[in-house]
């Protein structure tokens, strides 16, 4: 049967192909559009369509194609459209404190924290620049105040500097590692009342998506690992599954992600780690659910909490 063309009932799968893009191929493309391994991208290549037409493994993309994804595999079926101005078929954005120097934001999975991959489309920096224009342009370019990201699928909490010297301040207490993050994730197993992982975090050597956990000096990696540590703890165990309370003063790159599965117990739904989905579940759950900081300039310790968003409950009703 001949596929559907794209069409404008589509928005919520469709991606742009930005310059930096061109001449990648089809699949690579994909795998990073939807946030899954190579392999799983090509088996997906049979329902994606580019400019309403079928592609093949091997073909190029060019700036401006129109790259409609799959309706069960697109990231956390809350995706937008390159280059528009609003939200498709996502919670928007939701400011939970206000001082002087910082936004904190409660970001709904789906949204990209910047812009993805070169492209215009929305991200949560896009919206702070026009919610809060004073922090357009502060930190580094095109984040728009962001002090750090959460992963495009993560929901939950970010900061967000309204002045340069928050952000630098902010910045600081990253480095130095005083701003403890708190996390919700749930993953595959049991992992117990406590488990530590202390284990360093680089970038994986074939794939500029992954990251792995250097366990070892001799485990490959592409560039020098940075110190990494997760503590975790059972919050809820659902038959095969669990609910996990996981607390970090590092940010590494996908660390709780990386560090569950280097434990063995990967996000369900997180195919870039090795964690298999489940009915039901269209990418994993991880959210940020908890920030303990100090505001810039007057140093006064400060402490966030947000609650997982509703797709949480349907899916952990269904294995309660």
């Amino acid at each position: 049967m001949a596929a559907a063309p794209t069409t404008p009932s589509d928005p919520g799968r469709l991606r742009l192909v930005g310059a930096a893009d061109a001449g990648r191929r089809i699949d690579e493309v994909v795998a990073e559009m939807l946030g899954v391994g190579r392999r799983a991208a090509v088996r997906l290549l049979d329902e994606v369509r580019r400019d309403g037409r079928r592609v093949r493994k091997g073909d190029r993309v060019v700036a401006g194609d129109e790259i409609l994804l799959p309706a069960t595999a697109a990231p956390g079926a809350t995706a937008t459209v390159a280059g528009g101005d609003d939200l498709v078929g996502a919670s928007p954005p939701v400011v939970v404190r206000e001082t002087p120097g910082v936004l904190v934001v409660d970001k709904p999975s789906g949204l990209p924290s910047v812009a993805l991959a070169g492209l215009r489309g929305e991200s949560l920096a896009a919206w702070v620049a026009r919610r809060e224009p004073s922090s357009a342009g502060v930190g580094r370019p095109g984040e728009h105040g962001l002090a750090h990201r959460l992963d495009g699928e993560t929901s939950g909490l970010v900061l967000v500097a309204r002045t340069d010297e928050a952000w630098s301040d902010l910045r600081g207490q990253f480095d130095r590692r005083e701003i403890e993050k708190t996390y919700l994730a749930l993953v595959r197993g049991d992992p117990g009342r406590e488990l530590d992982v202390d284990v360093p975090i680089g970038r994986h050597p074939r794939s500029r998506r992954r990251m792995v956990a250097v366990a070892g000096p001799r485990d490959p990696v592409r560039y020098a690992a940075r110190p990494a540590r997760t503590r975790v703890e059972t919050v809820e165990r659902l038959g095969d599954l669990s609910v996990v309370r996981a607390r970090t003063s590092s940010g590494a790159r996908h660390q709780v992600r990386v560090h569950l599965a280097h434990a063995g117990h990967p996000l369900v739904g997180d195919v870039l780690y090795g964690g298999e989905p489940i009915p039901g579940l269209v990418g994993f759950l991880l959210h940020a659910s908890a920030l303990r900081w100090r505001e810039p300039g007057t140093g006064r310790e400060a402490t966030d909490e947000v609650a997982p968003p509703g797709r949480w409950d349907e899916v952990l009703r269904r294995r309660r």
